[in-house]
C-alpha cells in the first residue's frame, strides 16, 4: 500500500499546533500555581497586576502633530487600555486569577481538539466521524468562550469600570463583545457539515467499488 505524504503546509500546521499546545499546557500549570499562591497569601500586599480595562476610554487631551513641515492640532478621542492595580487587594486578584484560569483552559481544550483534527488529516484520515466531532467540539468551545467573555467583561465593567474616577479620562460604556469569535465558530460549524457531506460521498464511493 502506497503511503501518501501529507502536504508540506499540513505538516507545518501540525508541528506548529504541537508546539502551541505544549506551551499552553505550561501556561495552564502556571495559572494553577498562580491561583494556589493567591489563596495561600504568598504575594501579600505587594502584588502588582495589569488587566485589560473592560471598556473604551475617551481622553480629554489635545496635542500637536508635526508632519511635512506643518503643525496639526489633534486630540486623543478613544482608546482601549489596561488598568494597573497598585498593591492589588486579594479579593480582586482571586477573581482575576480564576477568570484567567478559565480562559486558559478553554483555549487549551480548543487547541487540543484542533490538534487531534490536524493529526488525523496529516495521517490521511480526513473525512471521518472523529474529525467531524472535533470540529463540532471546537465550534461549541468557541461559543462557550464567547459567552464567558461577554459575561466576564460585562461584570468587570460594572464591578470596576463604573467605579473608576479620573481627571483627564472619561470611561465609556462601550464593552467589547468579540463577535469575531462567533463568526469563527459559525465557520467551523459549516466546515463540520461539509465534512459530513464528504464522509457520505466517501462511504457511497466505497460501496460502489
Amino acid at each position: 500500500m502506497k503511503i501518501i505524504k501529507p502536504p508540506f503546509s499540513i505538516s507545518v500546521i501540525y508541528w506548529f499546533t504541537q508546539v502551541i499546545f505544549f506551551l499552553l499546557l505550561s501556561v495552564g500549570l502556571g495559572a494553577i500555581l498562580f491561583n494556589i499562591l493567591l489563596y495561600t497569601d504568598f504575594f501579600g500586599d505587594d502584588l502588582q497586576l495589569h488587566a485589560y480595562l473592560p471598556a473604551k476610554v475617551n481622553f480629554l487631551e489635545k496635542g500637536d502633530l508635526f508632519l511635512n513641515g506643518q503643525q496639526v492640532k489633534v486630540e486623543l478621542v478613544e482608546a482601549s487600555t489596561k488598568i494597573h492595580f497598585f498593591n492589588t487587594p486579594g479579593f480582586i486578584a482571586k477573581k482575576m486569577g480564576a477568570a484567567l484560569s478559565i480562559v486558559v483552559f478553554m483555549i487549551i481544550y480548543l487547541v487540543f481538539e484542533f490538534r487531534k483534527f490536524i493529526s488525523n488529516v496529516k495521517k490521511g484520515n480526513t473525512f471521518t466521524q472523529n474529525n467531524i466531532f472535533s470540529l463540532k467540539k471546537i465550534a461549541y468551545g468557541l461559543v462557550g468562550l464567547w459567552l464567558f467573555s461577554v459575561v466576564y467583561f460585562r461584570l468587570a465593567y460594572h464591578y470596576i469600570a463604573t467605579n473608576l474616577s479620573f481627571e483627564q479620562v472619561v470611561i465609556t460604556d462601550e464593552v467589547p463583545y468579540y463577535t469575531g469569535i462567533l463568526f469563527l465558530a459559525l465557520f467551523i460549524w459549516v466546515l463540520a457539515h461539509i465534512f459530513i457531506t464528504g464522509l457520505k460521498m466517501k462511504e457511497e464511493q466505497d460501496l460502489t467499488v
